[in-house]
C-alpha cells in the first residue's frame, strides 16, 4: 500500500513543476509579441492618406509581414529613412515589387505613381488590426 503522504508530496512537486513550464512559456510568448508587433497610433493632428483609417486609430503591425497580398495596408520605409502608410494595389509577379497607392484624396502620401514600384525589402510592417481609442 502506497503511502499517501509520500503520493501528495510527489503530487506537488509535480505541480510545481509544471506552474514553472507554464510560467517560462508565457514568458517566451511575450517575447515573442513583443519582438514580431508594435503597437502604434497614427498622428491626432494630420490626416490618414488611407481611407479606412483615421486620424488616432491604434495599429497592431505585424514587423516581419513575409508576404504581403494586394488590399495591404503596408509601411513603406525610403531610403530617407522616412515611413510611410499606403496600400498594396498591384505586385509584380516577376521580381515581388509592389504598388503602392494611397485613397484618400483630401491627404496626399507616398505613392508609386512618383516612386515607381517599390523593392519588398522596404516594407517594414503590415497593418493586422486598428481600432479607434
Amino acid at each position: 500500500m502506497t503511502d499517501p503522504r509520500a503520493t501528495l508530496k510527489r503530487q506537488r512537486s509535480a505541480l510545481k513543476l509544471i506552474r514553472r513550464y507554464t510560467v517560462l512559456a508565457a514568458l517566451v510568448g511575450l517575447v515573442y509579441i513583443a519582438t514580431r508587433f508594435e503597437f502604434s497610433q497614427l498622428p491626432v493632428d494630420r490626416c490618414c492618406p488611407l481611407v479606412r483609417f483615421a486620424p488616432g486609430d491604434r495599429l497592431v503591425i505585424d514587423g516581419r509581414p513575409g508576404d504581403v497580398s494586394v488590399d495591404d495596408a503596408v509601411l513603406i520605409q525610403t531610403q530617407s529613412g522616412a515611413k510611410h502608410l499606403c496600400r498594396v494595389e498591384r505586385l509584380r509577379p516577376e521580381d515581388g515589387r509592389l504598388w503602392c497607392v494611397t485613397d484618400n484624396a483630401d491627404c496626399a502620401g507616398f505613392s508609386s505613381e512618383t516612386a515607381g514600384w517599390i523593392d519588398p525589402r522596404a516594407v517594414t510592417g503590415r497593418v493586422l488590426l486598428s481600432w479607434e481609442y
